[in-house]
């Protein structure tokens, strides 16, 4: 039987919708609540995200029922802006802040034995980053999964280069959701249609042009990424590349080699091991959505389909009930990838490789298409001629596979 305003999720679990919580600049923040059977006072586990708290992640997370069953409080919170919070939804700008105030304020409650773990994939992870670097009391442990410390060179840009598909796409939908809650219908109406065919945005040259940076009704966020390209004050304000050093908690980095943000991921563990201990990356063989043994039509093996709700359990269980479970860990579990047959994990404790192989480009002037006289070899080059390439800017290049749209393996012939 429910108790008096919660529902009953099955085995003992209870869920509190929409808890609010008011922040110092006087917005109130809304939250679902799990609660674990039993009552009494346990360890709290936050996510904050801008998808819709209904949601929660479950794309590629067990449901927050199944970790209250655990044993743990489960917070899905809606940032500042998103959901039912109030406020305005600007990426990352208020996370730092709003993460710390939402922390101590759970610390507060009846249900809380005074830790705090936060997960979450995506802008979860970097919702996790930015309140660590706050230093709030209470926060024992992180698990930022398929994220950046570092948001110009590990989400944005790329070698300098603006990384058109995930900032346009995402950007995108974004704003959809700041139309509608303006009730901008007519925006809201042009920004689904660019959305539903995001790669006919990518001819809509220059990109600054994009109709969607032209509404002033709407906030700026897409083309603040758009024009500020290059690394400075803009981007160090939103994210933790200048704050690493306050982040001294253990945290448990989760990676994909299709992933969107591999970079981002596994600079950040690097970064994040020169001035924290505890740190733990596991790369896993994924795309963004969804974690498990097949890209497409394509197979991983079986050993790909990793039981992750199990691991961040068992993370969980080791930092905020003292359970040790995690004690024998390697610091690097990563996935191999091949025929079926040898795409297995491996597990090391050290960050280097042992024996690196650096490998260099050959020519003879005509590397330009699989008919050409290109190579790569362990050989340095000698005296070669050089290869042209021609880039006509109305026309670009949609190449499948990698950490595109169309993330995974695929033929680039």
């Amino acid at each position: 039987m429910s108790q008096a305003g919660k529902v009953d999720m099955g085995g003992g679990v209870q869920l509190e919708r929409g808890v609010p919580c008011r922040l110092s600049d006087g917005v109130t923040l809304y939250s679902d609540h799990y609660y674990p059977p039993g009552g009494g006072v346990s360890p709290t586990l936050l996510m904050r995200q801008p998808y819709g708290r209904d949601i929660a992640s479950t794309v590629v997370y067990a449901h927050p029922s199944w970790f209250a069953r655990q044993g743990y409080n489960v917070v899905i919170q809606d940032v500042r802006g998103r959901g039912d919070s109030e406020g305005e939804f600007y990426p990352f700008r208020y996370e730092t802040r709003d993460g710390a105030e939402t922390i101590a304020w759970l610390r507060t409650r009846p249900e809380s034995n005074g830790s705090i773990g936060m997960y979450g994939f995506s802008y979860q992870g970097m919702t996790q980053l930015l309140a660590a670097a706050e230093q709030p009391e209470g926060l024992l442990c992180i698990a930022p999964a398929m994220t950046a410390c570092d948001l110009y060179s590990g989400w944005f840009y790329q070698g300098g280069a603006l990384r058109l598909a995930s900032t346009l796409g995402w950007g995108l939908q974004m704003l959809k959701e700041d139309a509608r809650r303006r009730g901008l219908r007519e925006a809201s109406d042009l920004l689904e249609r660019a959305w539903s065919n995001l790669p006919a945005q990518f001819l809509q040259t220059p990109y600054a042009s994009h109709p969607a940076l032209a509404m002033r009704d709407l906030p700026g966020y897409l083309r603040d990424w758009i024009e500020h390209d290059e690394r400075g004050p803009y981007w160090h304000a939103l994210d933790v590349s200048q704050s690493l050093a306050k982040i001294d908690i253990p945290a448990l980095h989760v990676s994909g080699w299709y992933d969107t943000y591999l970079r981002g991921s596994v600079d950040g563990f690097r970064a994040m091991c020169n001035h924290s201990g505890h740190q733990y990356l596991l790369a896993g063989p994924w795309v963004h959505i969804p974690w498990g043994d097949r890209i497409g039509a394509y197979s991983l093996g079986a050993e790909a389909n990793l039981d992750t709700d199990a691991l961040l359990l068992r993370w969980f269980n080791h930092w905020l009930k003292d359970s040790g479970e995690f004690a024998d860990e390697p610091r690097i579990r990563h996935f191999a990838l091949g025929h079926a047959a040898a795409s297995r994990w491996y597990a090391t404790n050290h960050l280097q490789p042992e024996n690196w192989l650096t490998l260099h480009l050959h020519s003879e002037g005509r590397a330009n298409s699989s008919k050409g006289n290109g190579s790569l070899t362990a050989q340095p080059p000698a005296a070669e001629p050089p290869d042209h390439f021609i880039y006509d800017p109305e026309v670009p290049v949609h190449a499948p596979g990698g950490s595109t749209a169309a993330s995974g393996p695929f033929d680039q012939a």
